[in-house]
């Protein structure tokens, strides 16, 4: 796909970005611009009409060549509002559960996360908090500004509660052996600001350790995964960039690693008392930009593959069904511009049954809907899924086509 056959508002500006970047202060070079996407892509609409009269925002992605780091130079926090009906949860998904007991297997065994005092930042419902809490015999805080926050068992452990707030200074004097945060930090746009409040509410915790995980950035940029970059992620992340940016407000980093198909990163990380960085961050600052680099090409031929793949659709007079109505694909429906050839969108949550996606207006409906619907094609939004999306549609007796993004 030449730069002119590029949808109408996808750019991939050259020169200098207009914020310096967030997690060193280094200059940025603007690299993707997506103008008139929604602020929000996880929040519950309505009706069609609300959801394509949501509030849009420009995107300007740009690159720290210093440290690596990758965000959005045109977000606006003042229009963010996760106090609202913010839905993001995966926990409907068998896969993400074993995943995410998995994750908690290896803090409890592992990194001895048993009898502690647990605070999560962003918990979302609370999945994590409360399996964390129930294997380990902990105690959690969550503390999320989000209204859905904290619909679990909150007899898990030794309890949990939950603060609708935003983690600040005043949490310090909160008891905390472990700080956890799992995809939120990608959502707060200060990220230098924020690694240095965690090292200062941790100063007067002798045992406290961070536990993060975020998406793996350098995975989107080789797959020119477009649908993977949308407005409320302001934050992008490589091992590296991430390791760089604990280390450089305090924190020894203990680990980093991919996990879960090498979408996600998770970070381990302490409180330098003094000694030296049990290891250094991953030298991946070449690799990094040669990946921005051929983006431009890479994020090209996506959208190119899908463009051609609806309009083959189209041609076939075939319904088209997109698997998971989650960020990516609010993403992949406002980015590419052709939300009329997809005729709905589909998620196991049944809190999402009946609602509708920001920007495009596309009804959510349960899998059941589809034997009525009789789609020819279906997309998964995440190919970590196909297995149980493709047994989900063997169970209904579905006969489409399964690919994945």
């Amino acid at each position: 796909m030449a730069p002119s056959d590029l949808p109408p508002h996808v750019s991939f500006p050259t020169g200098p970005a207009p914020r310096p970047c967030p997690a060193c202060g280094g200059a940025a070079r603007a690299v993707y611009g997506v103008r008139g996407i929604p602020i929000h892509s996880c929040v519950l609409l309505p009706d069609a009409e609300a959801a394509r009269r949501f509030p849009l925002g420009d995107l300007l992605l740009a690159h720290c060549p210093a440290c690596g780091f990758l965000f959005n130079s045109a977000f606006d926090s003042a229009r963010i509002d996760y106090a609202e009906g913010y839905e993001e949860t995966q926990g409907f998904s068998g896969t993400f559960m074993k995943f995410l007991e998995g994750t908690v297997r290896g803090l409890t065994t592992e990194h001895g996360v048993r009898n502690q005092h647990v605070v999560e930042i962003g918990p979302g419902r609370g999945d994590f908090l409360e399996l964390l809490c129930r294997a380990g015999d902990n105690a959690g805080v969550g503390i999320d500004p989000s209204s859905t926050a904290g619909r679990v068992d909150r007899t898990a452990g030794r309890g949990l509660t939950f603060e609708t707030a935003c983690y600040g200074p005043e949490h310090a004097t909160l008891p905390t052996d472990l700080l956890a945060c799992r995809h939120t930090l990608e959502h707060l746009p200060d990220v230098g600001s924020v690694a240095a409040l965690w090292r200062a509410n941790l100063e007067s915790h002798a045992r406290s350790r961070v536990f993060v995980e975020v998406p793996d950035t350098l995975r989107i940029l080789d797959e020119g995964a477009f649908w993977d970059v949308y407005y409320e992620h302001t934050s992008y992340f490589t091992a590296g960039s991430l390791a760089r940016l604990f280390a450089a407000n305090g924190f020894d980093v203990d680990a980093v690693s991919t996990v879960y198909g090498d979408q996600y990163l998770h970070l381990f990380a302490t409180p330098n008392r003094g000694a030296a960085a049990a290891t250094s961050a991953p030298d991946d600052l070449a690799r990094i930009t040669s990946a921005v680099d051929a983006f431009r090409e890479a994020c090209a031929a996506s959208l190119a593959r899908w463009h051609a793949v609806l309009e083959d659709a189209r041609q076939a007079n075939e319904r088209v069904a997109l698997w998971g109505s989650g960020s990516k694909a609010t993403g992949f429906l406002t980015t590419l511009g052709l939300g009329d050839l997809v005729d709905c969108v589909v998620d196991i949550n049944p809190d999402k049954h009946g609602q509708f996606v920001a920007g495009t207006g596309h009804e959510i409906v349960a899998p059941d809907a589809l034997a009525a619907r009789k789609p020819d094609r279906v997309i998964a939004m995440n190919p970590v899924y196909l297995n149980e999306i493709g047994a989900d549609l063997e169970r209904l007796g579905v006969d489409a086509e399964l690919t994945a993004v």
